[in-house]
């Protein structure tokens, strides 16, 4: 395969495991234009058809999924190849990481700046949404999700648990432990699925739920304005002037981290996940 080819097929690689044009541009810091002239040319080039274009996006066909399951494996050894004979840029790449918001907001991006002050070339990359991200897709190196994930291509690692309590001004948590009626704070209907939001529910009737919103933050935020009782991670209430209370049951969320064999043997992206254990086991 000559050079021209192998620089397309690094373009497939990417635009087969994201599924869409515009994730691959974006992956590779070009426009949309260019990927598809790529993998044209690919195709022309190998005379076969690697995806049948719909629109969803770019489904890859027998041969596309032949050729990917032949290419990446090489792209990897070649990817780590290259890090091992630059030692000086080694640590000059980006660590996607992908967690819920709170996660981020008040416990991960403050405990990694040890590691950054040790190590100042590395790059951060923090995708904070509620979304299961494919790891084997490349869509993130490492995930840190509150569910037990599913049986896959994936390394998971459990790192600890997240309890949560009740918190609200003085004035609604007088009244939950007088067992007078109180207004509620939860997630939008979207996530009622959810342990927290069903115990909310259950204890308190729907009726009462007065703000509902999809991240802890804003939770938080409404709770410290008086809105009503929410149910939120004790580790998101730091300095808060917010009053807690246990519930009669603890509730808590396992933290599972998800990553590649890949990622795995990437000397800066396994120190990622080594400083990511110790700061749970440290701080939870």
């Amino acid at each position: 395969m000559n050079n021209s080819n192998w620089d397309d097929l690094k373009f497939f690689l990417v635009l087969y495991e994201s599924g869409k044009v515009s994730t691959a541009a974006n992956r590779l810091n070009v426009n949309y234009a260019t990927v598809s002239r790529r993998i044209d040319r690919l195709e022309d080039s190998l005379k076969l058809k690697l995806f049948n274009r719909t629109g969803d996006g770019f489904n890859s066909t027998i041969e596309g999924k032949l050729l990917y399951e032949r290419s990446v494996d090489l792209r990897d050894k070649i990817n780590s190849l290259s890090e091992s004979l630059s030692p000086d840029s080694k640590f000059n790449q980006n660590a996607k990481i992908s967690m819920v918001p709170f996660l981020a907001e008040h416990f991960v991006i403050e405990n990694l700046k040890k590691l950054h002050s040790r190590f100042p070339e590395l790059r951060f990359e923090i995708d904070t949404s509620n979304r299961n991200v494919n790891i084997a897709k490349q869509e993130a190196d490492i995930a840190l999700r509150l569910d037990l994930p599913e049986k896959g291509e994936s390394i998971c690692k459990k790192l600890g648990e997240v309890e949560f309590v009740l918190c609200g001004t003085d004035y609604w948590i007088e009244r939950l432990v007088n067992d007078e009626p109180v207004d509620v704070i939860t997630y939008t209907a979207e996530f009622s699925h959810l342990t927290e939001c069903k115990f909310l529910i259950e204890k308190f009737g729907t009726k009462a739920i007065k703000l509902q919103t999809d991240t802890i933050s804003a939770q938080k935020k409404a709770a410290e304005h008086g809105y009503g009782i929410a149910l939120l991670p004790r580790l998101t209430l730091g300095l808060s002037a917010l009053s807690t209370i246990e519930p009669e049951s603890p509730i808590t969320r396992e933290i599972w981290m998800l990553t590649s064999k890949k990622t795995s043997m990437s000397t800066p992206k396994k120190l990622v996940m080594e400083e990511l254990v110790k700061m749970f086991k440290n701080e939870l």
